[in-house]
């Protein structure tokens, strides 16, 4: 157990590398719209990190190379709680990838998609009634400034693709306290195979219902489907399940919130383009942003 709360932090850091990894191939995805909707992209991609997974359940869970507290069998819980996990995926994963697709800007989705390090605290006050340090109401203006040089053009507009990931946050932030809510309650690697399959056949009947699947669509982005499947979907959000579990929330978020940064890095990269100025300073003020929202406040020491 004291082995894996000491690895809980780095297992955080892999998995924003991994989310990072994959906008790129988001993005290029993305572009093959007249072949592959983003539904079906999602539903396959899910669908596929849902089969990888099962091997890995079997091996991790039957030999007890995990704690008990992750493997330990909850079946009515896990199988509830993996459902709703993986509409909520569904959900978010969906906008996340109409976004990228009418901006086409995968390294711009992969900040504002950060935002969800502005929403989680707030949100958790409303709801749960935690009061959030002075330092996320200096970091809200500074992430909505940081949105404006990213996202607003010379004439004053904000692109639709942007709004779309903005929402996108919204679900993520929910994922990310819902997961760190149930799971405590939950056995990690069943919980995560759940998810995966219910956001896989969620996407896959809305791609069905209003997609234009084509098998070019999937032979011509193959590699993608493939990697977003098995890697930034299978690998990457059961590494959060379990990073979760075992990393301080604050720290968990400002680890994953590094994904943007990866985004951006991956995306000079892989597609040879540099940021613009005006997006620089936009990363910039938002990566102060996510981290000054962090910072945990002061508690107050008995007289």
């Amino acid at each position: 157990m004291k082995k894996f709360k000491l690895l809980g932090p780095f297992i955080c850091l892999l998995t924003a590398i991994i989310w990072g990894s994959g906008f790129p191939f988001q993005d290029k995805v993305g572009a093959s719209a007249d072949l592959i909707d983003s539904f079906s992209f999602n539903g396959l991609r899910f669908f596929l990190a849902g089969i990888a997974l099962i091997p890995v359940c079997l091996i991790f869970e039957r030999e007890g190379y995990l704690p008990k507290e992750i493997r330990k069998p909850k079946i009515k819980h896990t199988a509830i709680f993996g459902i709703i996990s993986g509409a909520i995926l569904a959900l978010s994963s969906s906008l996340q990838q109409f976004g990228i697709q009418l901006t086409g800007e995968s390294g711009r989705a992969g900040f504002i998609t950060g935002l969800y390090l502005i929403i989680v605290p707030i949100a958790t006050f409303i709801i749960f009634k935690q009061k959030p340090s002075a330092f996320v109401w200096v970091a809200i203006p500074i992430s909505l400034l940081g949105l404006y040089f990213l996202s607003v053009t010379n004439d004053f507009s904000v692109e639709v693709g942007d709004l779309l990931v903005l929402l996108c946050a919204f679900g993520f932030a929910s994922q990310i306290i819902f997961v760190d809510r149930v799971g405590a309650r939950v056995s990690i690697l069943k919980f995560s195979c759940i998810q995966f399959f219910s956001c896989g056949v969620i996407c896959l009947l809305l791609g069905v219902a209003f997609g234009n699947l084509t098998w070019q669509g999937v032979t011509d982005n193959m590699g993608s489907i493939l990697y977003c499947g098995v890697m930034s979907a299978g690998a990457a959000y059961t590494l959060q399940n379990i990073g979760q579990r075992f990393t301080p929330p604050a720290i968990a978020a400002l680890l994953f919130a590094t994904e943007g940064l990866f985004a951006t890095i991956f995306e000079c990269i892989f597609e040879t383009k540099l940021p613009t100025g005006r997006a620089v300073i936009g990363c910039l003020l938002m990566l102060i942003a996510v981290v000054l929202s962090q910072i945990p406040k002061k508690e107050k020491t008995p007289n």
